[in-house]
């Protein structure tokens, strides 16, 4: 690796090392023309503490010490605990959650609501951009247009790629069912007659282009 992508690698660690990777994830999302919604997450959670200091001990061409690879571990166990701790005082979103070691964990969430009513969009995130889980779904209201959006924004730039992120399998599904009339999608499969069963995503890795739905809330 260059010197100029050892310098990226250690700037991307620096704003992005306080989170929760999503890998082998199944979102399934239902929502009506209404805006009510319902989203299941059952996902594997990967520390970037971890895979962050490992792209930077081979950019560097040397391994973690122990004193090093100890901290790593400390800090991911303490972050994902202090999380559901703090989701179970505030949101109760997490329905269950294990930490699997070695900055690992599982967990199944549940949200519901109405994006509608909602005066913020919906992002399916435990915790801050700092700290936490990352879960890649979001839904926007755009109420000038009277649209829904459901996206799960997994692409990664070319930078993340070389960088931080390299290595790294962000992979899973989507799946979204509703009543509403879609203008738009670009899902993998989309149900029988647009009536019956849901559209699907399979998300592959990072190059995975953003999986996306737009329905009318104006009527089927």
């Amino acid at each position: 690796m260059n010197k100029r992508n050892i310098v990226l690698l250690s700037t991307l660690i620096f704003t992005l090392t306080g989170c929760y990777l999503p890998q082998n994830f199944d979102n399934q999302v239902k929502i009506s023309r209404t805006g009510q919604y319902q989203v299941d997450v059952d996902t594997d959670v990967v520390g970037m503490q971890f895979i962050a200091a490992q792209n930077q001990a081979k950019a560097e061409n040397k391994s973690l010490t122990a004193k090093d690879l100890k901290e790593i571990l400390n800090a991911c166990q303490n972050e994902f605990q202090q999380t559901v701790e703090l989701d179970a005082k505030k949101d109760k979103n997490i329905l269950s959650s294990k930490y699997l070691g070695e900055c690992r964990g599982h967990l199944t969430l549940r949200y519901s609501g109405n994006i509608i009513k909602q005066k913020n969009r919906f992002n399916a995130g435990i915790g801050s951009n700092d700290s936490g889980f990352f879960i890649p779904l979001e839904i926007n209201y755009d109420s000038k247009n009277k649209t829904i959006t459901v996206i799960s924004k997994t692409k990664s730039n070319k930078n993340e790629n070389l960088g931080l992120l390299a290595g790294f399998a962000l992979n899973g599904k989507l799946s979204v069912k509703t009543d509403g009339k879609v203008i738009m999608s670009n899902a993998d499969s989309k149900p029988y007659w647009g009536l019956f069963g849901a559209y699907h995503w399979d998300i592959k890795d990072l190059t995975t282009p953003n999986a996306t739905i737009k329905i009318s809330t104006n009527g089927f």
